[in-house]
């Protein structure tokens, strides 16, 4: 299918093709780097330099579940207080700024070294050529690869059982769209019971102490037994670590695989240029499109002030598809040379588990790239809303 440099193949309406969430980011390019939203009362700041600088400057919190929220948490009917999400998700470290979130970082940072990620690929790749032979001439991407594989090699790491893997697509979602949408009471009903579940499964290896040493339960239960930390940060931090570890590797590597059929750019997966093609499709469509922040005091960029206790939502998804930083930003280029992604984010909250997000794709492209230079859909794409998240539901693919 040919793309032209103008527009991207999301925005496209063939039979082949449905619109792609992404557009509905993508049409806030063109406007102002920094605008503020009077519908949600937030900062929207979509310009590639204003994001990067934002992503690292201290006057901006991470702790917006305690302190931001939107116009539509204020109109929403049965709210008892400010606090956002619920009191598991607050103390995730990512959404506290340091010493707390430099203290939780270090205790499970062992589990993403470069030694100990190069030390997981035979682990990755035995799951995927197991998953791999299982299917024939087609398969559904989302529940035959992408799903499995992140699920098990998230449980392999934090020292979970294998049963418990199946599970985790149902709870990561739910707590996505409770970090999404927690003014919908559904929204917040289903992400609680998903963290309390996920508390649970954890709970039991800790009472079974069948952790295996190194695993991510048995460093986090270490900690806590010398006083660096609370149980519930060991809760807390192993349900952080599930669903980041899986919802974003997996939504990963349905959304390439999509995206490369779309453009036509499948057979470029399979040549020396490879890594350069997947940095390119963590660029085209990132998994995550946002972050948010809270202002701790004024700031000033791009000509705008941001006041003290202000939510800022940083569009990651669209600041990567910055004209000004980018050539030709909507069209998928395997060979393009990237001096740096927003993908991860930047500073002290780039994304931990980056390496290993890139391993299990990596792995999980050249897998598949090996049975067929050429992919086609068998059906359209399909995706769905689920409690105001977007999730890429099905992925129908057949090998030439």
């Amino acid at each position: 299918m040919h793309v032209d440099a103008i527009g991207c193949p999301y925005r496209t309406t063939t039979t082949a093709v449905r619109p792609d969430p992404c557009a509905d980011y993508l049409s806030l390019k063109g406007g102002d780097p920094v605008e503020w939203d009077e519908f949600l009362g937030v900062w929207v700041v979509t310009g590639y330099t204003a994001v990067a600088q934002l992503l690292r400057n201290p006057a901006l919190s991470s702790a917006w579940p305690t302190q931001g929220g939107t116009a539509l948490h204020e109109d929403a009917p049965d709210r008892g207080n400010s606090s956002r999400t619920n009191s598991v998700v607050r103390r995730w470290f990512m959404f506290n700024d340091d010493p707390r979130h430099a203290t939780l970082r270090k205790i499970v940072a062992p589990l993403f070294t470069a030694e100990r990620v190069d030390g997981t690929r035979s682990f990755v790749e035995s799951t995927v050529t197991d998953l791999l032979a299982e299917v024939g001439n087609s398969l559904e991407v989302m529940s035959d690869v992408a799903i499995p594989l992140s699920s098990r090699v998230i449980c392999h790491v934090l020292g979970l059982p294998p049963d418990v893997a199946p599970r985790l697509r149902s709870w990561t979602q739910d707590i996505d769209a409770l970090l999404r949408a927690d003014y919908l009471p559904q929204a917040r009903e289903q992400g609680d019971r998903a963290v309390r579940e996920v508390s649970d499964a954890v709970e039991s290896v800790l009472r079974a102490g069948s952790a295996d040493d190194g695993t991510g339960i048995s460093l986090l239960h270490r900690a806590f037994r010398a006083g660096e930390i609370e149980r519930e940060d060991v809760l807390a931090t192993a349900s952080l670590l599930v669903h980041a570890g899986f919802e974003t590797t997996s939504t990963f590597i349905g959304k390439a695989v999509r995206a490369a059929i779309h453009t036509g750019t499948w057979q470029q997966l399979t040549v020396p240029e490879a890594e350069m093609a997947l940095e390119e499709l963590l660029r085209f469509d990132t998994s995550v499109q946002q972050v948010a922040r809270v202002a701790r005091e004024p700031v000033s960029i791009a000509g705008r002030r941001i006041e003290a206790g202000d939510l800022v939502l940083l569009m990651l998804g669209v600041a990567n598809r910055d004209p000004a930083v980018f050539s030709a930003p909507d069209r998928l280029e395997p060979g393009r040379e990237i001096k740096r992604l927003l993908t991860f984010g930047l500073g002290a909250h780039y994304c931990l588990g980056a390496r290993l997000a890139k391993l299990e794709a990596e792995v999980a492209l050249q897998a598949l790239a090996s049975r067929s230079s050429t992919l086609s859909f068998v059906a359209p794409p399909v995706s769905r809303s689920h409690n105001g998240v977007t999730v890429l539901e099905r992925l129908d693919i057949a090998f030439a």
